[in-house]
């Protein structure tokens, strides 16, 4: 099977054959009932989104879009489509209403096909590294076309303490392999919530953040540091260099650390042109920039400078920012819990309003979003697929 099979997903028990079949139908009533007269402005919606406006898609990108839109995309109310099917669809067992409400935990992944195992099919993934026993609700022989060593991409969703085929899947030859290693590798780095499935992973994540967090303030003297925006690339430069030849052996010449191509660390393009950037790096959020944080931290100083309407746009932006989370507004309420409180009984116009009472409550408000999933490490483990592209370089090389 591979060197990746080495965490199993699940507890590898045995789940009910009528189940796996009742899936069938429950999934073909689903699909009718997403596309039902409630859901037709957000059907629409999302279809715009994703094709624009005309639908060019072949029959499985077509299935693929409609499954993600049952199972994972949220409606204006903060529930899925399948939670309402679970909610108002009669007759329903409580093992069936549970794995409806199961599916909301979708598992996209590159799949190394493994062994059979009785009507069920072992499959690596190669982003998270876990192991997958999967059924399918057309039965079996659904499995008979892939062969062990190929590959398929597909989507899984739970059934029982196994996983169930949902949505389409795209076969590939064992023939591929680098260039799915090489796509494993890159999904990994753009999505790590995919990789942090693995108990494992997220373990070494935590390790691997607290290391460089370290390392951080080791080179700055403080996990928080205000710098120009004109000076950020090279300083941001200089760390990430220091911090790789650090991860990398302790002791290394200049030109050494230049054979291992250390690449430079790519800021958005407006940081460098801020007046200033703040760097934290969080125990628990990672590294931050946040740009005109000394717009934001003079008033935290002095709430005063409200007054100003260039400070004052400063603290609303970050407020009403989606990608600015409390952390903050955490540290400088932290660090001036009365002139925090001030500042937000000027900005909010509430003369009562007290950070140390009010302010994790007004976070929750005005970021709900950060609250809606966990934190996850800002660091991502080095995954299989990376090191066996490397090896594969240095062998070729």
């Amino acid at each position: 099977m591979g060197p990746i099979m080495w965490y199993l997903a699940g507890t590898m028990m045995s789940v009910s054959l009528d189940l796996v079949e009742r899936s069938g139908d429950l999934k073909g009533e689903l699909v009718q009932f997403a596309q039902g007269p409630r859901f037709a402005g957000t059907l629409r919606k999302a279809i715009r989104e994703r094709f624009g406006s005309t639908i060019v898609g072949n029959e499985g990108e077509l299935y693929d879009f409609m499954d993600s839109f049952i199972l994972q995309r949220r409606l204006p109310d903060g529930r899925r489509v399948v939670e309402h099917f679970a909610a108002v669809r009669p007759g329903l067992s409580e093992a069936e209403r549970q794995m409806l409400l199961s599916w909301r935990d979708v598992v996209e992944g590159i799949f190394e096909i493994g062994r059979r195992n009785g009507p069920a099919l072992l499959v690596a993934n190669l982003i998270d590294e876990l192991t997958y026993q999967v059924r399918s609700n057309a039965g079996p022989s659904v499995f008979d076309s892939m062969r062990r060593g190929d590959f398929m991409v597909a989507r899984l969703v739970p059934v029982g303490d196994e996983w169930l085929l949902s949505g389409a899947q795209r076969l590939f030859r064992g023939s591929d392999r680098k260039e799915l290693l090489r796509t494993a590798a890159q999904v990994s780095l753009k999505h790590p919530e995919l990789v942090f499935r693995n108990p494992e992973k997220l373990k070494r994540g935590w390790e691997l953040q607290r290391w460089e967090r370290e390392r951080f303030i080791e080179f700055f003297g403080a996990d928080l540091v205000v710098l120009r925006g004109s000076e950020l690339a090279e300083r941001i430069d200089g760390f990430w260099e220091w911090r790789t030849r650090q991860m990398i052996s302790g002791e290394m010449s200049e030109q050494e650390v230049k054979r291992h191509n250390i690449p430079r660390f790519e800021l958005p393009d407006h940081l460098p042109e801020a007046e200033t950037v703040a760097l934290i790096y969080d125990e628990v959020e990672g590294l931050t920039f946040l740009a005109e944080f000394g717009l934001v931290e003079a008033v935290f100083d002095d709430p005063a400078l409200l007054a100003d309407r260039d400070h004052r746009r400063a603290v609303l932006g970050y407020l009403n920012d989606d990608s600015v989370s409390p952390l903050p507004f955490r540290r400088l309420g932290q660090r001036h819990p009365e002139k925090a409180s001030r500042v937000f009984q000027r900005l909010l116009k509430k003369p009562t309003f007290s950070w140390d009472r009010d302010g994790e409550s007004l976070m929750r408000r005005r970021k709900a979003w950060f609250f809606d999933k966990p934190v996850l490490p800002s660091v991502t483990p080095v995954s299989q697929a990376v090191l066996e592209l490397h090896r594969a370089g240095m062998h070729s090389g």
